[in-house]
């Protein structure tokens, strides 16, 4: 029997009639054995999980039980992604395909566009508001849409380097990243995309922007780069490491954190001007992360890793769990209390 690795952490009653225990624990049923990228909770009972090939996986009770709702046997050469900017509208990216939700998950619409850009090896997502969004992947490719994800267009098409991250403020201004310190800068709505010098050849896996002009993204070797104009410049910051960095979060203007390979994490109490490293207590490999608040949250990472604080990394708390050493590629908290983490082997 195939087995979805999804673990959940809850300390609060799912329904009056259902007691989860505390702790990271597994879940069942068990439908899929895809590698899940990406998870997301609109609220303490509904989720949506999504993975390689076309796989959707839908939760209204928080995480007991998982509905399958698409599926395509094997692997493919596609990524997953999956943003809700509001309880009720999602867009996902799986298998190549997009699909579009107006009910919370429940149910999906495959966008109406071609399947040329339907099978575009897709990598990262953001949503400026319920209505526009933006999906960025291979060969500098940027897609838009305008109607929550019923339809989309190219905004740029045909580079010679990959765009692996994303990030949107509002439906007009965003910054997309990627190969060889690429970074492009639209403020008309992805109308124009404007070449931006970020001073660095290294590879930029991940960008965070809190308002129109305070923006920090991070990459190869440690990369932190750190603009307070919009892009106009970028100031490379000294992360003391050389460490490849993944992503990048922040909780509030001031406070962000930055996670990558060896275990590493960053943390910044000035908008990403200076970074301190934190003790994390492990070598494994970090990928991804889910703050509630500026000093309540959970990184994970190869081999099961589960990280939590609650103190704003000062320390950090190797969590337990059922036994797992699959990489968890995504997570995803609604309140401080209840979350999910998805990732290899489903």
């Amino acid at each position: 029997m195939k087995r979805i690795l999804v673990l959940v952490f809850l300390t609060i009653l799912i329904s009056p009639c259902y007691a989860q225990p505390s702790g990271w624990f597994w879940q069942n049923p068990l439908p899929v054995g895809n590698i899940l990228y990406g998870v997301s909770f609109t609220d303490a009972n509904t989720g949506t999980a999504v993975g390689d090939g076309l796989t959707i996986l839908h939760t209204t009770n928080g995480g007991v039980t998982w509905i399958e709702q698409a599926r395509q046997s094997g692997s493919t050469p596609y990524g997953a992604g999956i943003s809700f900017p509001s309880a009720s509208r999602g867009v996902v990216f799986a298998g190549g395909f997009i699909h579009y939700t107006t009910d919370g998950g429940t149910t999906w619409t495959l966008s109406g566009e071609s399947l040329q850009m339907q099978m575009m090896p897709w990598i990262a997502i953001s949503f400026g508001n319920v209505d526009t969004g933006y999906v960025v992947g291979r060969s500098s490719s940027i897609i838009r849409t305008t109607d929550g994800g019923r339809n989309w267009a190219f905004q740029m098409q045909g580079g010679a380097l990959d765009l692996l991250g994303v990030s949107f403020v509002d439906g007009r201004t965003g910054t997309a990243v990627g190969g060889q310190g690429t970074i492009y800068r639209t403020t008309d709505g992805g109308a124009t995309w404007t070449s931006q010098s970020s001073g660095t050849t290294n590879s930029l896996r991940g960008v965070s922007f809190t308002d129109v002009s305070s923006g920090t993204a991070v990459g190869a070797s440690g990369t932190i780069l750190h603009t307070t104009n919009g892009g106009a410049l970028w100031t490379k910051d000294s992360s003391g490491t050389t460490n490849l960095l993944n992503a990048v979060s922040f909780a509030n203007a001031n406070t962000g954190t930055a996670v990558g390979f060896s275990g590493t994490i960053l943390h910044t109490t000035n908008g990403g001007t200076t970074w301190t490293s934190q003790s994390s207590g492990t070598t494994n490999n970090l990928l991804e992360m889910s703050f509630t608040d500026p000093n309540t949250g959970t990184v994970v990472g190869a081999g099961g890793t589960i990280l939590h604080t609650t103190n704003g990394g000062t320390t950090w708390t190797f969590e337990s769990y059922v036994s797992s050493y699959n990489d968890l590629e995504g997570v995803s908290f609604v309140n401080a209390n209840s979350g999910t983490a998805v990732g290899r082997a489903g």
